[in-house]
């Protein structure tokens, strides 16, 4: 007995011998063949032609192919249904990886699995696929693989990366990517299709079809069924019965998709109605009690005839707060949408994001199988630097810690790609999705001295130098964030520079200089932005140098297009910023009226806006400066008249002149749409710091109008203002008062509300902030006022939006209104 033991552990020592170091090829040879099912998927043949390509670039010896009916000469590697491996738990995209003696198999699901796992396989041997034209396939005489015994499963059952550089078929396979944007076929195992993507109210239920005899389809707002920027009316039972048959058409056009979305459009105007109303305060008196209910009654309908297909929806801007007591069916999947989130800091160590962590903490009560829509670009300045590796290396392992599972990463996805760096971001953000524990700093380091070679010591000193302007720090990041913000301060933008200037001198070669210039294209913008800046000088508000302004603009443009670049910002074409550039980057007339306390400066072409209420004692101005790269720059911000069709309608356009103007009073007259005849006097009186605005609307048309007239400031004093000490103060006219900070960490980092009636300001309101800058006192005549509206935001440089609005009213031919508007500085203890 006791030789018969030292017999069996021979064998096995001698078994595990030769299988402690599989020698797979040598010198340019080797003794293995890949075994391939006669009845492979697409996929599995993909996976054994792709590890027969990389063994052959990585050691020169091909491993043949051969069907699992073949007798075996020498060792194999046995792909799918030839490993003979029970798989079935691993759902369709899991693998196990073993090695069997000398043998060594790969078997997972047959849509993705077995061919993830010989992905896997080479990237333990080194390889990595960077870019669709950037990789490391190792050369090496000897390509050995130690024992492995390893299980896999996706951390995500869904995984996009929406940059316009991760798109490539071949890329997104080898970097196990499967969302609906990847260029994937039936050769790479298809891909999770989703049908249409979002916002697909409007879709399903069309206003031009439908608005006309049926109004009562869609919102009731503000006391009106509209058609225009509306939502649904969700407890309609019409609108359920048309939207099942809506879905229902879907599936049968495209039966190859999985997920259908019924999801609200991308704008507000949820419906206001008794009966959602009704259902709102039922579920906590929050927007999405309406929309879940809703899209779980769509998802039981469905389910009866495609028990297969699931519906998706949006937990986003106004419906990001979970329901009370409803919870999603097993067939529906919510996408919330963190797009109020501060991306430079990890979300559960930032009090801006805490309202997030709670909102997902509180949906991951609600579904065990959540998705999230995450942002990883400026959606108003693709080129913009946006230093969120941070947040992303923290916040994707979060998301799988709570429920998450789905992630669509969105990025800058125009036509031609150029977003900031688009290439770094995707491939760690591929990592990450398939792992969360990768360590981001190695991956990044990795991608770094692959991509720029001999330029990566000074590429990734950037990298480094970039993140540091907001570790640790408070200034933050946003997705609409602005190139003049504090993170993008002159010393980083110096330093930056000389890196760059460095990384070009080591770059030894066109192709990674050309990179180089590219990933510079993101400080050249800045430098733009701001060279595009106005200033008053003389009379007259333009940015200095206009000339050299407009051949620096030419000149940026060329280089964009030079690489392949169409969009800077979010669905704007670039031709777009060449003719809005040509319109309106231009010398304007600008009227300046003062005392010893205050300046105000009145651009009449802009609108008749105020674009300066300057505080002589501090040297702030407490309007709104907008960004000279914003969109519609420079008539924009500051205070200013509208007259719209009703309190949610549109504006009629005014085209202004200046009348007269002196040292203390500036009058102008505008010729607006439909018979429009405006007056609007700005003026300060005595030594009083403040200025005051009146404004008159006749209509000199022969047939009513129906209009609104809004008197809007914007306040903000300095774009580097902490937002937790935002403040507003004012007294109502039923004697309560309002003295409160617009903001504590929890909460959310934008606010609206509408005051009217009795709660409505009693003819002041004070916008300020605690730490001391002066304040700006909005001033209006009660009995002209019907609604105060006052909106705020932390998401770039804090402010406060005071809106006072005159009765919604038909304006007869001959008729006029007036409403009249003061801004006085003060400050606010």
């Amino acid at each position: 007995m006791a030789r018969f033991y030292c017999v069996v552990l021979a064998l096995l020592a001698a078994q595990t011998a030769a299988a402690a170091h599989l020698i797979l090829a040598q010198n340019g040879k080797s003794a293995y063949s890949i075994c391939l099912a006669r009845d492979a998927s697409p996929s599995e043949k993909r996976a054994a032609e792709e590890l027969q390509r990389f063994l052959r670039e990585m050691s020169g010896a091909t491993l043949p192919i051969a069907g699992d009916t073949a007798r075996p000469k020498g060792s194999r590697i046995l792909l799918g249904g030839c490993a003979r491996i029970p798989v079935n738990s691993l759902g369709p995209e899991g693998f196990v990886i073993r090695t069997v003696g000398r043998n060594l198999a790969i078997a997972g699901g047959r849509e993705r699995g077995t061919m993830y796992g010989v992905y896997t396989l080479l990237e333990r041997l080194g390889c990595r696929w960077y870019t669709p034209e950037v990789s490391r396939i190792p050369k090496r005489t000897s390509v050995a693989l130690d024992p492995m015994d390893e299980t896999h499963r996706p951390a995500f059952e869904y995984r996009e990366v929406f940059f316009t550089e991760a798109w490539d078929k071949d890329w997104s396979a080898r970097n196990r990517l499967n969302g609906q944007n990847h260029k994937l076929d039936e050769s790479t195992g298809g891909r999770i299709r989703y049908f249409p993507f979002v916002h697909s109210f409007e879709q399903m239920i069309p206003p031009k079809r439908y608005f006309a005899e049926h109004p009562e389809y869609f919102s009731l707002i503000d006391g009106k069924r509209r058609a225009e920027r509306s939502q649904l009316c969700l407890t309609n039972p019409d609108v359920l019965r048309l939207s099942v048959e809506a879905v229902r058409g879907w599936i049968g056009a495209h039966p190859e998709a999985t997920i259908f979305s019924v999801s609200q459009n991308d704008w507000t105007g949820w419906c206001e109605c008794d009966q959602c109303r009704r259902v709102e305060e039922e579920e906590g008196g929050v927007h999405s009690g309406p929309l879940v209910r809703f899209v779980n009654q769509v998802a039981e309908e469905i389910e009866k005839t495609h028990p297969d297909k699931l519906i998706d929806t949006l937990a986003y801007w106004y419906t990001e707060r979970p329901p009370k007591l409803v919870t999603p069916r097993r067939n529906v999947r919510i996408r919330l949408c963190p797009i109020g989130a501060c991306e430079a800091h990890p979300y559960e160590q930032c009090p801006y994001n805490r309202f997030f962590v709670d909102l997902l903490k509180e949906w991951s009560k609600r579904t065990s199988r959540l998705y999230i829509w995450h942002y990883n670009t400026n959606f108003s300045h693709y080129l913009l630097p946006f230093p969120d590796f941070d947040e992303l290396a923290a916040d994707i392992p979060m998301y799988r810690r709570n429920s998450v599972v789905g992630l669509f990463q969105q990025g800058a996805y125009a036509p031609g790609g150029g977003g900031e760096n688009a290439e770094l971001r995707s491939y760690v953000l591929a990592r990450l999705l398939w792992n969360p524990a990768a360590d981001v700093n190695r991956e990044v380091g990795d991608f770094l001295g692959a991509y720029y070679g001999p330029a990566a010591k000074p590429m990734r000193a950037y990298y480094d130098l970039l993140h540091e302007q907001v570790r640790g720090k408070t200034n933050h990041l946003w997705i609409f964030v602005q190139p003049r913000m504090p993170y993008l301060s002159r010393e980083f933008l110096d330093r930056a520079a000389a890196l760059f200037r460095q990384a070009e001198a080591a770059s030894g070669g066109e192709a990674i200089r050309r990179r180089i210039e590219k990933a510079r294209l993101s400080l050249d913008y800045v430098e733009l932005a701001r060279a595009r800046q106005f200033r008053v000088r003389d009379g007259v508000y333009a940015p200095d140098n206009l000339e050299g302004l407009r051949r620096r603009f030419a000149d940026f443009i060329a280089a964009a297009k030079r690489f392949g670049i169409q969009q800077l910002h979010e669905g704007r074409p670039i031709a777009e910023d060449e003719s809005e550039f040509a319109a309106r980057v231009r010398p304007y007339t600008a009227a300046v009226i003062e005392n010893a306390a205050v300046r105000a400066t009145v651009a009449p072409e802009l609108n008749a806006r105020v674009i300066e209420i300057l505080d002589k004692r501090s040297g702030l101005n407490l309007l709104r400066v907008p960004d000279g790269a914003s969109r519609g720059y420079p008539d924009m911000s500051g205070a200013w008249v509208a007259v719209l069709s009703d309190y949610r309608g549109r504006a009629y356009p005014v085209k202004w002149q200046l009348e007269s103007a002196s040292a203390r009073e500036v009058t102008l007259a505008g010729a607006g749409s439909e018979g429009l005849k405006l007056r609007r006097r700005i003026w300060i009186e005595g030594d009083a710091p403040e200025v005051r605005t009146s404004t008159s609307v006749e209509n000199t048309g022969a047939a009513p109008v129906r209009l609104a007239v809004q008197a809007r400031a914007e306040y903000s004093p300095r774009d580097d203002l902490d937002g937790t000490g935002l403040a507003l103060r004012y007294r109502a006219l039923d004697g309560s008062a309002f003295d409160s900070l617009l903001f504590q960490p929890g909460q959310e980092t934008t606010g609206s509300s509408t005051l009217s009636g009795p709660k409505r300001p009693d003819g002041a309101w004070q916008a300020g902030h605690r730490n001391g800058v002066p304040s700006l006192i909005g001033l209006f005549r009660p009995g002209q006022a019907e609604r105060c509206v006052m909106d705020w935001s932390l998401r770039g440089a804090p402010t406060i939006t005071l809106s006072v609005w005159s009765k919604e009213l038909e304006l007869k031919p001959g008729a006029a209104l007036e409403l009249d508007a003061g801004y006085r500085i003060g400050e606010l203890r």
